[in-house]
């Protein structure tokens, strides 16, 4: 009898665990549907230019200029936890990701369009060091984001660009705002926009943009995030192939890619050279998100050196956390902080040569990949 409920208990004991286990697996899975008010970030890749950028009649070099990315995706439960066991993680809360009340396709349509704006800065930037003609023609107001409830939502969207405010042309953003300066809460106003080369015309009620509808020296407006559309007409063309990469942290290596391209000095030396780093049009350099990351891509990738934007500013911290996690490295890169291309430039034109020489012949060939 005593054997008998023995062998009934470890029946019951088993199944007990049984249940238990399939328990915490359909909660497991479960927890991969539960949000959390974080993004999650790991190091990318790093990513030759040479093959992605052409310039009309462009140089070939003989090492590589590389952007480096980050992997970036919305936080869930299950993946929180598993992420807590794994190297180079960073947590970003939402808000700092997001604008207000953009939702994650907005938000990867925004990065697409800074990525076409940085490209355009990068080719303005080049263009004028290598002091090369290039002209810029305003063309209107970009749509880059949309706030949700506004009435822009009903009207607008991501990639417009407004072109006509009340039937008058507008070609830069502090034209609409010298406009929308002198409109009060309820007014109307007639926008002309283009959309896939499709030209529309909307009455649309401006509304105010101020938490207190009385508070002194209140805004209307819309409800959108604009940005300055433009074409960029080089001496020579162009093409960028960067159709997945969104985002404004390429704009320096685009820059040292399209120069190289456009000169007889190799300025890759033969090395291997990776960084980061927003550009304007007048080549600053700005800092970015996600730097530490990018370390450990362009590290994997064989990078011997790597540009990042140099801390000026009490609240800069990219030069410091690029130099403190390249230190962690079992092959440390050398880090260069820069403010400007220029100085990435000089930095550059003093390295020993790797190849026996720095005068590039012929030219590179079309090329076309996906990535």
């Amino acid at each position: 009898m005593n054997d008998l409920l023995k062998k009934k208990y470890l029946i019951f004991k088993m199944k007990r665990l049984q249940w238990l286990f399939l328990l915490l697996i359909v909660l497991g899975y479960l927890s991969f549907y539960i949000p959390i008010p974080y993004y999650i970030a790991s190091p990318g890749v790093a990513v030759k230019l040479r093959p992605i950028i052409t310039v009309e009649k462009g140089y070939r070099e003989k090492g590589d200029f590389m952007l480096t990315t980050i992997r970036m995706g919305q936080g869930n439960l299950g993946y929180y936890i598993y992420s807590r066991f794994l190297p180079n993680i960073e947590y970003i809360p939402k808000e700092y990701v997001l604008n207000q009340d953009e939702d994650p396709e907005q938000y990867e349509k925004r990065q697409l369009q800074v990525m076409k704006q940085s490209q355009d800065d990068a080719i303005i930037a080049a263009f004028q060091q290598a002091n090369l003609p290039i002209e810029v023609k305003q063309k209107g107001i970009l749509v880059e984001g949309i706030v949700r409830g506004m009435p822009a939502e009903k009207v607008l969207q991501v990639g417009d660009v407004i072109t006509k405010v009340n039937q008058k042309p507008i070609y830069q953003l502090k034209d609409f705002l010298s406009i929308l300066e002198e409109k009060k809460t309820g007014d109307k106003i007639s926008i002309t926009f283009l959309r896939n080369r499709s030209m529309f015309t909307k009455e649309v009620k401006l509304v105010s943009l101020t938490k207190e509808s009385n508070e002194t020296g209140q805004r209307v407006g819309l409800g959108f995030y604009p940005s300055q559309e433009q074409e960029v007409i080089p001496a020579k063309k162009v093409s960028f192939h960067t159709e997945e990469i969104g985002g404004p942290s390429a704009g320096l290596m685009f820059t040292l890619e399209i120069i190289n391209q456009l000169i007889p000095e190799d300025l890759t030396r033969g090395y291997q050279i990776a960084g980061t780093g927003t550009i304007s049009p007048d080549g600053i350099v700005g800092q970015i998100g996600g730097a530490k990351l990018k370390v450990h891509a362009a590290a994997e990738a064989g990078a011997e050196i790597f540009f990042v934007p140099k801390d000026i500013k009490s609240t800069d911290t990219n030069q410091k956390d690029v130099e403190n996690e390249n230190r962690k490295l079992a092959k440390p890169m050398k880090i260069v902080p820069v403010a400007n291309v220029n100085e990435a430039i000089q930095f550059l034109k003093q390295l020993p040569n790797k190849n026996k020489t720095t005068t590039k012949k012929g030219f590179t060939e079309n090329h076309f990949i996906i990535i």
